[in-house]
């Protein structure tokens, strides 16, 4: 297997082990916070979340951009323009975090202002340590792109598995010796601080020869890094538009108690579905890059044949998962009052299993491509679509599931129709021939299901035993079916192959 190839898979599965201790991290702290906190301080860390999400516009899309370009001069053999495309991004990367943490100064000004109180004050300081993190994370950002540049996302691969456990460790350390929001957020600052020094030290083990200074950031270079860029800038908006407005519809329209209820029953689980699939296809814009860039047309075609399959079989496996198994885990881990708002959690996960795998594979193919300009128009007219049927819905006396149909409608026409239609006509493949694949790998992969339905249906139990035993039991099932009647001889092979060589093939 070549070499490139080994670490970027071993980089995603060391993603998923990320993922994995996000999971259990969040699921444990998640209800103990909520009993320390209570329902409204619990929605001001909500919502100091949401507010990091808003300033990664501040990045103007140069985390994907930046990656990018270090991988083409590092598959041309240029060091030079490396360093240069390094040193420049870090400057830039520096500019967002400094504009973030001005907005986050202006925000806790305007709290101060506004309302004068306690309450006022924790949430200027939570705007301050938010925003400040987000700073740190920003010039982090620049050396992870060099990792990632060079096809060793195996390094921020570890890099975020040690950022995860040291900011949960560190999150439950503070709840329990009695610190509130304020507290926390400050603690978060620390643990991107030492993050940053991490990377660090990661992008000169990746690729020694790095050398960066000021005397390197070339006007071309940002030229190059933005032209890319401000396309990922118009697509991350449209994201932050459609992941994050129904929380904000809800308060708006609704209560601050419904944001909690829409919050842990449907929003944790929809964006741990997504940052699954959006973490182990991540790898794939630079290696789309590089074969690119050498011309390997067979291995980029076959790379993306077979991504769509992993990815649809997943992706349906935990739709179906969330779907099943979920209710209990709730009931179970912050109560049966907060289940009215499972049914929107159900139509999430059933919209989708339709087209969240493969929806992810076009991005990075259309990234890798640099034709990514195509996503920028869609994102945003799916995320004020979404605004406006969830609005129209609230209006009409839907309440929460109208704003989880208006989420996932516009995401299943554009992400699940529109954009896959793009990329046939870029790889010259019929549509027909296009949906007509994925179908059958949904249908393959619910099929799979059917033994871990039974056992769910029959066995499981809203008690922490049953719950994990199930859960396990199910993934072993479905793994078992789905590696017998949803890959061929060759493919087994290959995929037996990655485990047991111990000495990968040079490039």
């Amino acid at each position: 297997m070549n070499r490139h190839l080994r670490f970027l898979i071993s980089g995603a599965g060391l993603r998923l082990l990320v993922y994995a201790a996000a999971v259990l991290i969040g699921f444990f702290l998640t209800p103990y916070l909520l009993k320390v906190l209570g329902d409204r301080e619990y929605a001001v860390f909500v919502f100091a979340g949401l507010f990091t999400n808003w300033c990664g516009l501040a990045d103007f899309g140069l985390t994907t951009s930046s990656a990018r370009f270090v991988t083409l001069a590092y598959s041309r053999g240029e060091p030079r323009r490396l360093n240069e495309t390094a040193s420049t991004s870090l400057f830039l990367f520096a500019c967002a975090g400094a504009a973030a943490l001005f907005a986050a100064g202006v925000g806790a000004l305007l709290c101060r202002w506004r309302a004068p109180s306690s309450e006022a004050s924790v949430y200027a300081a939570v705007l301050l340590f938010a925003g400040g993190a987000f700073a740190v994370s920003k010039i982090a950002d620049a050396f992870s792109g060099v990792i990632n540049g060079v096809m060793r996302q195996e390094l921020t691969g570890i890099a975020a598995l040690v950022y995860r456990l040291a900011l949960g460790g560190v999150t439950f350390l503070i709840a329990w010796s009695g610190g509130h929001v304020a507290a926390i957020a400050a603690g978060g600052l620390g643990v991107s601080l030492l993050n940053l020094l991490f990377l660090v030290l990661l992008a000169r083990a990746a690729w020694p020869p790095l050398r960066l200074s000021p005397k390197q950031v070339r006007k071309e270079r940002a030229g190059e890094l933005l032209s890319y860029s401000v396309y990922t800038f118009v697509q991350q908006l449209g994201n932050l538009l459609i992941r994050r407005s129904d929380l904000v519809v809800i308060g708006t329209f609704l209560s601050l108690t419904d944001v909690t209820h829409y919050n842990l029953a449907v929003v944790t689980f929809a964006s741990y579905f997504v940052t699954l699939t959006e973490e182990l296809t991540i790898w794939q814009t630079n290696w789309f890059t590089h074969l690119a860039q050498r011309n390997e047309e067979a291995l980029f075609e076959k790379t993306r044949v077979f991504s769509y399959k992993v990815m649809t079989y997943l992706s349906v496996f935990m739709a179906l998962i969330l779907i099943f198994w979920a209710r209990d885990f709730i009931r179970f881990w912050v109560g049966a009052e907060y289940l009215d708002a499972f049914p929107c959690l159900v139509i999430l996960a059933a919209g989708m299993a339709f087209y969240r795998g493969a929806a992810d594979v076009n991005v990075r193919l259309l990234q890798g491509t640099a034709r990514h300009q195509l996503l920028a128009p869609l994102a945003i007219g799916q995320g004020a679509a979404g605004i406006i049927l969830a609005i129209a819905a609230v209006r009409m006396g839907f309440g929460k599931i109208g704003v989880a149909s208006a989420t996932i409608l516009p995401a299943i026409a554009v992400s699940g129709i529109v954009v896959p239609i793009l990329v046939c006509r870029r790889r010259k493949e019929r549509a027909a021939v296009y949906f007509a694949r994925n179908l059958r790998f949904c249908f393959t992969a619910a099929a799979a299901f059917l033994p871990s339905w039974v056992l769910i249906r029959y066995t499981l139990a809203p008690s922490p035993f049953r719950l994990g035993t199930v859960l396990l039991l199910s993934a072993f099932f479905w793994l078992t079916v789905i590696g017998f009647i949803g890959f061929n001889r060759d493919e087994r092979r290959m995929m037996i192959s990655f485990f047991r060589k111990k000495r990968p093939a040079q490039s």
